[in-house]
């Protein structure tokens, strides 16, 4: 998918130009921003298919772009890797758990980024299956949309892997080293993670938040309840 389109949001010009430079040498279509004040104006020019995003901007943070985007129903499921040089824990949890995709630290290697932008914008294997259902929660695989009780919930696009995954091999304990490779691409992440994606997921469930149990040191299962 290397003619996807990125959209780098970075107020260092220096490392804006790297990414723009590394994205294009692979042969995607990178337009860079310095900040994300404007970011629903931008998306709505551009239409890329992820956002690469740092933590620390001038006027609105990384954390609140990753707020505004996913509050938007046009830009909802556009996927987040935030690229930072914030190492701290409580960091990454707070940009997973308002939506982002992965988590980029500073430095790392263009091979490492490539990687890991090509896997977050992995589609979902296609197959005849168009929706799963678990009495009123719905999952169009086709639209990328779930329905709960009549209503949408907006799931970012890890969540809505973990779920389809879930849902697909109900009743069945997934490891998380299942989940890595069918979620997030394989990627080198770690359980912490993987516990804050599904956190997410299952506020976002509501009622059927309990439908995921946890399996302690194995992984995750959706009950056949």
């Amino acid at each position: 998918m290397n003619s996807a389109k990125i959209l780098v949001v970075d107020d260092e010009k220096d490392v804006r130009d790297y990414l723009i430079s590394v994205l294009s040498d692979e042969s995607f279509e990178v337009r860079g921003v310095e900040d994300g004040d404007d970011i629903i104006s931008v998306l709505s020019g551009f239409a890329p298919n992820i956002i690469l995003l740092d933590y620390s901007l001038p006027g609105k943070s990384g954390v609140e772009i990753i707020r505004v985007v996913r509050e938007n129903r046009n830009f909802s499921d556009i996927p987040i890797i935030m690229v930072t040089g914030l190492d701290g824990e409580e960091e990454k949890v707070a940009a997973l758990e308002l939506g982002a995709d992965d988590y980029v630290v500073k430095p790392f290697s263009p091979k490492e980024l490539s990687a890991r932008v090509r896997a977050v914008l992995r589609r979902v294997p296609a197959d005849d299956v168009e929706r799963l259902e678990n009495g009123d929660l719905v999952v169009d695989l086709r639209s990328h949309k779930v329905m709960l009780s009549g209503s949408e919930v907006y799931l970012t696009l890890t969540e809505f892997r973990i779920l389809t995954e879930l849902l697909r091999q109900k009743g069945k304990v997934l490891t998380r080293d299942r989940l890595r490779e069918t979620a997030l691409g394989n990627l080198n992440v770690t359980d912490r993670t993987i516990d804050v994606h599904m956190a997410s997921l299952r506020k976002k469930l509501a009622q059927y938040a309990p439908s995921i149990e946890t399996v302690r040191g194995v992984g995750y299962r959706y009950s056949m309840n």
